[in-house]
Formats: structure tokens, C-alpha cells, sequence
């Protein structure tokens, strides 16, 4: 391989990755015999959680089953995707094997690790057939992965998010509470029940400076009378605007100090009961803000002003009992000594920032949990499965690194691309900024984005991203200042704020890939550092940072077609499994809308395609109690506007009931009325429903591969 590190480079014909796209098809070049540049083929599998692992489970059962998944040199996945593309990369690399174990797993329809003959599983080699339907049953017999049991249970998952909840209570009081104590000691606020002049004064002393800064800026215009005053005019308006709000925020935070502390001294008989009403009502409101039916006793509120109001609610509630907590602590001194209450604060903030500079943040957060149960279900020890066992642990899979997951020359199994979102709220750069993200991948050769660079996947972490890790972080749904593409409440800096103090997370913090930022190469990221400073420095989410953090790939685009666009692939199947009951389509639109801005393509699709996707009654289906689709795929061309691949092909595949379903998936829709578009938060998937979303995935794949139009470019 070449360099370590790959930069962008602007103005390339693969919108920067000119160099990181050669990489990768000279590798395949070695790797897959029948590997053409100018006709690249890949299979797109979407977000949507296990929703998503079981559609497209049975939509790529279908493509082995009729020998036409070897053709494809690309899987690229996000989320729920991910969770069946790494268990197809972690059963294809043989990193299960023990050395007397000679199974040959692949992409053909006798040696596909899943099994294809769904039904029955009528393979004469009985070997290979007892593997396949062992590890099948597993996969449908732990879709509640989360809480798969033996030990791990739902209390063990609330178990996990109380640890953050009370890590983060418990540093937020501390260090609060070391403030106040300083605010006491030094008298700007005054524990007697007094109003803090100090505060008062300087509310009114930067509200003064922002209204006199006004009144001097008026002045300065109207003496600016000659035209050649207009550049100069132009400039200082400029740095006016940019240095206004300063006053403005330190007269608002003086103010926010000043009614905490009137709260906690007007209410002093019942502030611990202030403090904890307003946390846990803001709690409430967040809960009740979220769920559908309870939510319409506040529909006349938006539904993104009461979770801003509730995480409002919630901050504001703590500090008055951290303000509490330092009064309690002068209160309890024999000599009411200010000096002894800032010194017992001090040395617990202290310990609390040194614990916290030692402590993993990604280890201690949700992500972990979640990273160990996908593992522990996805990537399975394979032979104690296949041995009849209930596996368990996953000891192989949790020390398998992305970057060792090798492609064999003999078996022909597609190039895996595992897509996560960087978080780039505070970027210098426009577009990464506005988009709140950039698409960054983990792949076995590199990993990266546009805003970084790439950088070779044994290096990037000091080769620590392991596969299960890859999986979870980008199935990282949760994650503060991050939501669907780059859109929704998460995304809101208060919200994002309250998430970041109890480390409310499923996204990884991970090294800059780019060498010239690598003070921190070698480092483990920290509760400390970048965790305390994503709350207080904000600045620091931003493709400069030492530490990024990597959220849901969701967050960028959904469907996993933007690397696939980039390198011009001739044929894409996209499997989309994410919940879309109103048939908006709006993760199609996303890519679609991003690959024409980033890369100048265009994907001719017209609404009366999309039309025949979405159930609708007609007089053949009086009889139905539910509308039916009139098919669940569209094969739309792309045009790459490019002189050696001009024009693609692109298979798009839709979770929705067509015509000619078999009587069990209909039996299922009746008693689930929501399938099967069931919400993405349901991750808790019984047998049955599994087998529903896989058995569906599977009838619309084969009908798919039926069709005329498809069978012409596959």
C-alpha cells in the first residue's frame, strides 16, 4: 500500500478521494479476478435498526439464492444495515475458524453463510446445512439484542444508562457547586438571603455597554459622508456585528446567575425541592414530548420547543441544586467559613477532573453496551452456534480490527464500506457545518472523510477500531449534535448540552485521522477531555480537533449510497429498510440531493415510479382490510456526467406490501397494522416479527430479480 495518510484533494475527479479510490481498486484488482473499474457493482443496505438487519437479511438471501451476489465489489452499509453487513464480513473473513475448521462461507447460493433455500435448507452436504440453519436461528432468535438474557437483562441496560445519568450528576453538582463556592468566598453572592449587587450590577453594566456600543455606531455612520468611507464603513460594520453579541451573552449569563441564585434564596426552605421538580420536570416533558399518544396533551406546543424547554428546564433545575450544595456546605461549617466550603469544593472538583482525565469516555458510555450486545448477536463465537450452544460471548469478533477483515483471491465476496458521521457542528467550512456532518468510512484500507482525510485503517486509532466497534458507531443513533441527515432535536445546542453532561451517547470519539493534527494519536479520549469540553468549548467540534466524534451514518445520508456514487458504480441494489409509514421518501431524496451537489450526479427518477411504491386501495382490493403497493422496487438510470462511465444503473428496493405477498406476511400485517414500517425504537424484535421483515425482504427480492428490466443489467 502507499501513504499512511490520504488528504483531500480538491477539484479530483472522485470529489477528493482520487487517491483513496485507486487504493482500494488496486487492491481488488489483486483480490477479485473479474474486477473492472469502469463497471463497478454494489449493494446498499440502509439504517433502520434490526428492521433493517432482517429486510435486507432476506433481500441478500434472494441474491445469493439466484448466484448474483459474487458479482458485487462493494457492500456499503449505515446503521441497522451495518448490523447484517458485519455479521456477512465477520463469517466471510474465517476470523471464527479454529484450525481444524475447513467450511468455506461465500456469496453463492450453496455457501452462503445465512443459507438461501430459506425454507428448508435441502443442501446435500449436511454439514454445511446444519451451520447455515444453526447460525439463521440464532440471528432469529436474538433480535432482542439489547436484552438477550443469560444474565443480561433490561436492568442491566437501565443499569448502563443510570451509570451516566448519576456520573454526570454527580460531576455537574461538584463543579458547579466549586463555582458557587468561589462566587460565596469572594462576595458577589451572599449566602445571608441578600441579592447579589454584584450580579445585579454587572447585568445592567454589560446590558449598558451593549446599548452604548449601539449609540457609538450610530455616530460613527453619520459621519461617514465621503464614498471612500465605504470600504472602511463595510469592515467595521462587519466587526461590529461580529463583537455585538458578546455583551449581550455576558449580560444574559450574569442575569441566568442572578435568577438561580434568587431562586435558591427566595425558595431556600424548599430548594432541593425547586431544583429537583424543574430536573425532573424537564424529564416529564422530554418523555412525554416524545411519545406519540401522551404527546397530544401538549400538541399545542411544538414538539421541538418542549424538549428545548424541558432540557432548559432540566439545566436549570441542577445548578440551583449545585447553588444549594455550596450553601449546605458553608451552612454545615462550625465556623461558617466561605474559605473552608471553597477549599472542600476545590479538592472535590480536583478529583473529579483527575478521575475523569483517566477514564475512557467510550468505554463508560452507552456505546459500549450497545457495541458488546451487537457483537455478542452479529458476530457470534460461530462454532459454538453451529455446535447447537447458545453463545453467549463473542471473544474472536471483539479482537477482530476493521483493517483484518482481508478479502481472499478465491472466495469473490464485495469490498465491505462501513459509513459513519463525523460531527462537524462548529466546521470553518460552510457545507460541513450546515450540514451539521461529513460522511466519514471505516473500511479495511482506510478510513476517513472529505473534512479529514483518510488515513490507513491499521494506523487510524492505532489499528483500535474493531469491527464490532465500526458496527455500533454507525448504528450510533443517539448521539448529541447529530440527527437524521443533519436535521432534528438532537441537533439543538441545549438539548446536545444536557446529553453531553450524562454522556447520553452512542457515538465514538476517535483520533483526527489527519497526521498534522496528532498531539492526541496514542492518546485515549477522556470523560475529561474532549468529554467535559464538548460542553464548556464547543469550538472544538470541528474537523481541526485532535479528538472527533463519530455518530450514525444516518446522520449524513441513510441509505449508503453516497460512497457508491462517488465511485461511479454502474450497477447499485439499494436495500431501503428505514421506517418511512407516510412514504415521504425523504432518505432517497437526501442522497439523491447530496450526490448531485457533491459530485455532479444525477439519478432520473420520476414521481410516478415512487407512486407505484405507495399502498393505495383500487377497485381489485376492495376486499383488503389495508391498500397494497403495485410493486416494491424501481430500476431508475444514473448519469454520471463522466467520459468513461457515463451512465448507471440504480435498483431501488422499498420496505412496503406489493401485490402477491403470501398469506402468512398478510396474516402478520393484520395483527400488526404498523408493518412494516414499525418504529425504529422498537429494537426488540421477537422471532416472528424477525422472520416477517426477512420473509418480506426475501418475496420482494425474488419478484425483483424476475423482472425483466432488472434481469437486463444484472
Amino acid at each position: 500500500m502507499g501513504d499512511e495518510y490520504l488528504p483531500y484533494e480538491k477539484g479530483a475527479r472522485y470529489a477528493g478521494a482520487e487517491k483513496l479510490v485507486h487504493e482500494e481498486w488496486k487492491y481488488l484488482k489483486q483480490k477479485r479476478k473479474d474486477f473492472d473499474e469502469n463497471n463497478i457493482r454494489g449493494v446498499a443496505l440502509s439504517g433502520g435498526g434490526i428492521r433493517s438487519a432482517s429486510f435486507c437479511l432476506g433481500v441478500v438471501q434472494a441474491l445469493a439464492h439466484r448466484d448474483k451476489l459474487a458479482s458485487f465489489d462493494y457492500l456499503s452499509t449505515v446503521s441497522g444495515g451495518g448490523y447484517l453487513g458485519g455479521a456477512l464480513s465477520w463469517l466471510w473473513s474465517g476470523r471464527w475458524k479454529d484450525q481444524g475448521t475447513d467450511l468455506h462461507l461465500g456469496t453463492d447460493k450453496d455457501n452462503f453463510p445465512l443459507g438461501t433455500e430459506a425454507r428448508n435448507f435441502s443442501h446435500p452436504d449436511q454439514q454445511r446445512n446444519r451451520f447455515q440453519a444453526s447460525l439463521l436461528r440464532h440471528f432469529r432468535q436474538h433480535g432482542k439484542y439489547l436484552t438477550p438474557g443469560n444474565g443480561i437483562t433490561a436492568w442491566s441496560f437501565v443499569s448502563i444508562i443510570l451509570r451516566s445519568v448519576v456520573m454526570g450528576f454527580v460531576s455537574l453538582i461538584v463543579l458547579a457547586g466549586f463555582i458557587f463556592s468561589f462566587l460565596y468566598a469572594v462576595g458577589f453572592l451572599h449566602v445571608e438571603g441578600e441579592s447579589s449587587k454584584f450580579f445585579i450590577n454587572l447585568t445592567l453594566l454589560f446590558s449598558g455597554l451593549y446599548l452604548a456600543v449601539h449609540f457609538l455606531y450610530i455616530l460613527f455612520l453619520s459621519r461617514q459622508k465621503k464614498k471612500g468611507d465605504a470600504a472602511s464603513g463595510y469592515l467595521g460594520r462587519r466587526r461590529f456585528e461580529i463583537w455585538l453579541p458578546r455583551f449581550l451573552l455576558l449580560a444574559i449569563g450574569s442575569a441566568i446567575i442572578l435568577g438561580i441564585h434568587y431562586a435558591q434564596v427566595k425558595l431556600s426552605g424548599y430548594v432541593v425541592e425547586l431544583g429537583g421538580f424543574s430536573a425532573l420536570a424537564g424529564a416529564v416533558i422530554g418523555a412525554v414530548g416524545t411519545h406519540s399518544s401522551w404527546g397530544r396533551w401538549l400538541s399545542f406546543i411544538p414538539k421541538s420547543l418542549q424538549m428545548i424547554a424541558a432540557a432548559g428546564l432540566m439545566l436549570f433545575g441542577l445548578l440551583v441544586l449545585a447553588d444549594h450544595a455550596a450553601v449546605l456546605m458553608i451552612s454545615k461549617d462550625a465556623a461558617g467559613s466561605k474559605a473552608a466550603s471553597l477549599l472542600i469544593f476545590g479538592l472535590l472538583a480536583l478529583t473529579v477532573l483527575l478521575i475523569a482525565k483517566y477514564i475512557p469516555i467510550n468505554n463508560i458510555s452507552i456505546h459500549r453496551y450497545y457495541r458488546d450486545r451487537l457483537m455478542e448477536t452479529f458476530m457470534p463465537d460461530v462454532e459454538k452456534v453451529a455446535a447447537g450452544e447458545d453463545a453467549h460471548e463473542a471473544i474472536r469478533a471483539n479482537q477482530t480490527g476493521v483493517h483484518e477483515i482481508e478479502l481472499d483471491e478465491d472466495n469473490p465476496v464485495p469490498y465491505h464500506l462501513i459509513n459513519t458521521n463525523i460531527i462537524l457542528v462548529e466546521s470553518e467550512i460552510a457545507k460541513f457545518r450546515g450540514r451539521g456532518g461529513d460522511n466519514f468510512i471505516l473500511s479495511p484500507l482506510f478510513s476517513g472523510s472529505n473534512a479529514t482525510g483518510w488515513r490507513t485503517t491499521e494506523k487510524f486509532c492505532d489499528g483500535g477500531i474493531t469491527l464490532p466497534s465500526a458496527v455500533a458507531i454507525s448504528g450510533a443513533a443517539a448521539n448529541p449534535d447529530a440527527g437524521v441527515a443533519g436535521q432534528g432535536l438532537t441537533t439543538n445546542t441545549l438539548i446536545s448540552i444536557i446529553m453531553s453532561i450524562f454522556n447520553l451517547r452512542l457515538g465514538y470519539w476517535a483520533s483526527n485521522p489527519d497526521p498534522q493534527i496528532q498531539p492526541m494519536q496514542g492518546k485515549v479520549p477522556s470523560y475529561l477531555n474532549p468529554g467535559f469540553w464538548e460542553i464548556v468549548a464547543r469550538k472544538k467540534m470541528n474537523e481541526k480537533a485532535p479528538f472527533v466524534q463519530l455518530s450514525d451514518g444516518g446522520h449524513f445520508e441513510n441509505l449508503a449510497l453516497y460512497e457508491l456514487f462517488r465511485r461511479k458504480a454502474r450497477l447499485i441494489i439499494a436495500c431501503d429498510a428505514a421506517a418511512d409509514p407516510d412514504y415521504q421518501f425523504a432518505d432517497l431524496a437526501n442522497a439523491i440531493e447530496k450526490a448531485r451537489v457533491d459530485f455532479g450526479v444525477t439519478v432520473k427518477l420520476d414521481r410516478e415510479q415512487l407512486e407505484k411504491m405507495v399502498p393505495e386501495t383500487s377497485p381489485q382490493q376492495q376486499e383488503m382490510d389495508y391498500p397494497l403497493a403495485e410493486t416494491a422496487w424501481l430500476v431508475a438510470e444514473i448519469d454520471y456526467h463522466d467520459e468513461e462511465v457515463k451512465t448507471g444503473t440504480l435498483i431501488y428496493i422499498k420496505t412496503t406490501l406489493p401485490k402477491g405477498i403470501s398469506a402468512d406476511i398478510h396474516g402478520y400485517k393484520r395483527a400488526h397494522p404498523d408493518f412494516p414500517d414499525q418504529t425504529t425504537v422498537d429494537q426488540f424484535f421477537d422471532e416472528v416479527q424477525f422472520e416477517a421483515y426477512r420473509e418480506l425482504g426475501w418475496q420482494i427480492a425474488s419478484g425483483m430479480l424476475d423482472d425483466k428490466d432488472v434481469q437486463k443489467v444484472l
